[in-house]
Parts: C-alpha cells; sequence; structure tokens
C-alpha cells in the first residue's frame, strides 16, 4: 500500500480511534487499529510490525492524521525516536515508518512492513 489509500480515506481526519490488538507473538507481526466515524468503521492493519511506541491512549482519542513517513519529512527523527521507546522482539527493520498524529489522545509510531485498511460497515 501507499500513500494514495491513505489518501482515499483522509488520512483518518477527525476519526475516532478506539481499538489495539496485537499478534501473534511470532514473526510476522501485526498491529490492527479500530477507527469509527459515525456509523462508519474501518481497521487499519499494519503487517510485519518490527516496533511501535503508543502514547497516551485515553478514552477519548481522535484523529488528526494518519502518515506513511520517509527520511526526509521534518517528523521523522521525532518518530524514530519514539520508536526507540518501543520494545522491539526483532533484530529486523520494518520497511515502512508511519505515525498517526492526534488531536486528542493517543499518538502511534509504527515500523512495518505493509499496511491494509478493511471496512466494517
Amino acid at each position: 500500500m501507499d500513500a494514495t489509500a491513505l489518501d482515499e480515506w483522509g488520512h483518518f481526519h477527525d476519526w475516532y480511534f478506539d481499538t489495539v490488538a496485537v499478534g501473534p507473538n511470532e514473526e510476522p507481526r501485526a498491529l490492527k487499529l479500530g477507527l469509527y466515524l459515525g456509523h462508519r468503521r474501518a481497521t487499519v492493519t499494519f503487517e510485519g510490525v518490527t516496533c511501535f511506541h503508543l502514547g497516551r491512549f485515553g478514552l477519548l482519542n481522535i484523529v488528526y492524521s494518519l502518515r506513511l513517513l520517509t527520511p526526509t519529512d521534518k517528523d521523522f527523527a521525532r518518530v524514530t525516536a519514539e520508536l526507540n521507546q518501543g520494545e522491539r522482539l526483532s533484530a529486523r527493520r520494518g520497511a515502512n515508518v508511519a505515525c498517526l498524529y492526534s488531536t486528542l489522545g493517543a499518538e502511534l509510531a509504527v515500523e512495518f512492513d505493509s499496511l491494509k485498511i478493511g471496512t466494517n460497515g
């Protein structure tokens, strides 16, 4: 997946983030985020996760933007520094880095290989 799929979803701006699931406890690991806006639900699945850092997850989490980052992005150094705070269970590095920026509540930095977006209504 490339950034155009996130463009199609408006980078989940103003969606609510309410669910986190991880597993399996072996390679390749996955991280799933559940989001909703009104009656619409989506699941964002990061596949081949090598490291992530989730901070400030609370009772209300409103997404400002979910973005794929490249080394030339101004936030890349900050996001990779956050990833260094996370638990790395593999010496392998993921092919991509993404950041979920928050309007309120949770922020996420994740290193992974691929991304899928599914709908739940």
